[in-house]
């Protein structure tokens, strides 16, 4: 191989490996300024972060409840006075009734995350009514904001008339590290913190897999919090909150 070949091949490596850098960090790690773009591009009625001037922030945990995660979650939450909003599956919730009645006992608020973990954006419009549905009968009357989170984050346009027919708030979040795929603890922590701000909607996963890291880097993201002045509160609590 000689220097010319050699040289338009590393160009061609580095090419590569910067365009998947590109495509792949947004999953780990969103500035203000591409949620704000996301938001604009995509959000359609659906909720990525709040305009607000009180230092506010809300917490959000994905596919629970499930012990024992959720359950050490909510103990790290009650540790620091902390307010959440639970994105539960139908499926979980039938199979950890204590647990789902434990979230609501303490205070914490209840969002709909249709009945498993199938990508949301793959159901077809029957099944996400069923999905949606079947769930809501399990969370009754926990649900009065009726805050819904499509598992995967993605729908169609279809989807989101079936949800806004049945005046459901969509919500997404502005502050994610990708915990579902378990990267270090040490990165989640850093990149969280660098993530708190006013506004912001953080998304976590309590359930269906193996979450003890979420519940190791928890108590040390709500530390950091408290030193910058911000309070976890539900999703809720935050929209009220918003900027007149």
């Amino acid at each position: 191989m000689n220097s010319l070949t050699r040289a338009a091949l590393l160009t061609g490596i580095a090419s590569a490996a910067a365009i998947a850098a590109a495509t792949v960090a947004p999953w780990y790690y969103q500035p203000r300024t591409l949620t704000r773009a996301m938001q604009k591009r995509w959000g359609y009625g659906a909720l990525f972060q709040v305009d607000t001037d009180e230092p506010l922030f809300a917490l959000t945990f994905d596919d629970g409840p499930h012990p024992p995660y959720t359950d050490a979650v909510l103990d790290a939450l009650a540790a620091h006075d902390a307010k959440a909003t639970f994105f539960c599956m139908g499926e979980q919730i039938e199979r950890h009734p204590a647990t789902f009645a434990r979230i609501i006992a303490e205070g914490h608020e209840v969002g709909n995350h249709f009945w498993d973990d199938r990508a949301g954006v793959t159901l077809t419009g029957d099944e996400t009514v069923t999905s949606l549905e079947r769930t809501a009968a399990l969370i009754e009357d926990a649900n009065p904001a009726r805050l819904v989170r499509p598992a995967s984050g993605f729908i169609r346009a279809e989807q989101r008339r079936l949800l806004g027919e049945r005046n459901y708030q969509i919500v997404i979040g502005s502050a994610y590290t990708s915990d579902a795929t378990y990267p270090p603890a040490s990165y989640m922590k850093w990149a969280l913190k660098q993530m708190l701000e006013p506004g912001r909607i953080v998304i976590l996963h309590d359930g269906r897999k193996h979450r003890q890291r979420t519940v190791e880097v928890l108590p040390d993201v709500l530390d950091a919090a408290a030193r910058l002045g911000l309070r976890a509160v539900t999703v809720s609590q935050l929209i009220a909150a918003a900027r007149p």
